[in-house]
Order: structure tokens, then sequence, then C-alpha cells
């Protein structure tokens, strides 16, 4: 394999490493057992992620998933407490009321396997429950070409500032 294959690989990974994490520390809050792939659902919370439009929706949408214990369509403060509550509790292997980093860390990847599932489900484009390297790399392949707005064959942070109109991302 070329180095620079190997160099793409390895950045995909830590890119995709990256984005977990990050995305972990944002919503592993508290859920409730999920209706469907026999994991659990997880949940943004606190002023994090996007507002409005179809991620706005797609947050109340886990938001319910993770915490409307009656499924009623609707949240209450209660309903969320005590999920969170159980949580917890059920976290807290030596019963002393906090959770250790290692006790953390069990809630966190319960929180995240179905997260894992699907973004595996993602890559493995001929669901045949193995991805492969190209498969893994399909996602990065066209990175370069997609943000490089000079054409210098390099990303800077210019580069990746500016969407294809020329203006800042953060317009």
């Amino acid at each position: 394999m070329k180095t620079s294959t190997k160099t793409l690989i390895a950045a995909g990974v830590a890119v995709a490493v990256g984005a977990i994490a990050i995305t972990g520390v944002t919503q592993a809050s508290g859920w409730k057992e999920s209706r469907g792939y026999g994991g659990h659902g997880y949940a943004m919370h606190g002023g994090h992620g996007h507002k409005g439009g179809r991620h706005g929706q797609r947050r109340f949408e886990r938001l319910l998933e993770s915490y409307d214990s009656n499924e009623d369509g609707k949240l209450t403060q209660a309903e969320i407490d005590a999920v969170r509550a159980e949580r917890h509790t059920r976290f807290d292997s030596d019963n002393d009321g906090s959770l250790t980093l290692q006790e953390y860390e069990a809630l966190w990847l319960d929180a995240m396997r179905e997260r894992m599932v699907d973004r595996f489900q993602s890559h493995d484009d001929d669901g045949d429950g193995r991805v492969t390297a190209e498969e893994f790399g399909e996602r990065f392949s066209k990175l370069v070409a997609r943000r490089d707005r000079d054409g210098d064959g390099e990303i800077t942070r210019e580069d990746f500032r500016r969407d294809r109109r020329g203006r800042d991302d953060d317009d």
C-alpha cells in the first residue's frame, strides 16, 4: 500500500475518532431503551448541537427516544430526571451514589453503541458486515477537492473557513 494511501487512511481514522469523541461528549447524557438495533438511544442536550430545521427535529426525536418514558410524544422534566437517575444508578456498580471514571466509561460506551453501529453500517456499503479500506476511505476520498478553494492541492485554514461562494462559514 502506498504511503499516501496509508496517510489518508490514518487521517480518516483520526478524524472519525475525533468526531466520535466530540459527539460523545455532547450526547452522552441519558437515554432509554430504544426501539431498534436492540441498543440504546442517545440524546443531545443543553444547548449543544444544531437548532431548528431538520437538525432541530432530529434532536427532538432523539430526546423523545431517550426520555419519553410514557411514549406520549411529550417530555416532562420528571421523565428526564427519572431516566437520568435510573441510568446513573444502573452504572454506579459500587452503589456509592457517584460514578468513578470506569463506571462513567461503561455508561458512555453503552450510550454510544447505537451510534457506533449506525456509523459502521454507513461505511459498510455492501452490507456484508465488514468495512473494507475502500469503504472506510470513501467519505474522505474527495475531501481535498471539495475544500481546496484556491486549487493548490492543499487544504489550509482559509480554504476550510470559506464555502464555495467565498463567504466565511461563520456568516
